[in-house]
């Protein structure tokens, strides 16, 4: 078992678990505050953060369409970007075979505390 940790411009710190044993299952795990966190910073929208969220927001709709645009397709993209850039047990023989990592959600964390 081996981890990959990096970090992502457009969702900031996240890592891969890969196991080496069959059928190689593997792990993402990644901070979706941290997601939007990035989009405000690299369109420049004033915020203020804290550890696991925002305490204020100069532009709160923006907040909003950018938290929302945080699908399970944009996961996905995310997932096989950093797939493809990362070693893991599935060589360029067994991809053309057919095997391949699919993504499913095994735990997800929904917060809607207001401060």
């Amino acid at each position: 078992m081996y981890y990959f940790y990096c970090y992502d411009r457009d969702f900031g710190p996240f890592f891969f678990k890969f196991w080496s044993y069959f059928p190689y299952p593997a792990k993402l795990c990644l901070n979706g505050h941290e997601y939007l966190k990035r989009q405000l910073e690299r369109r420049g929208i004033a915020f203020e953060a804290l550890d696991n969220g925002l305490l204020s927001c100069a532009d709160l709709k923006a907040a909003r369409c950018f938290a929302a645009s945080l699908t399970a397709p944009c996961i996905d993209r995310f997932f096989r970007k950093w797939l493809a850039r990362s070693p893991h047990s599935y060589s360029a023989k067994d991809r053309a075979a057919g095997y391949r990592y699919d993504l499913s959600v095994l735990q997800a964390e929904f917060s809607l505390t207001q401060i």
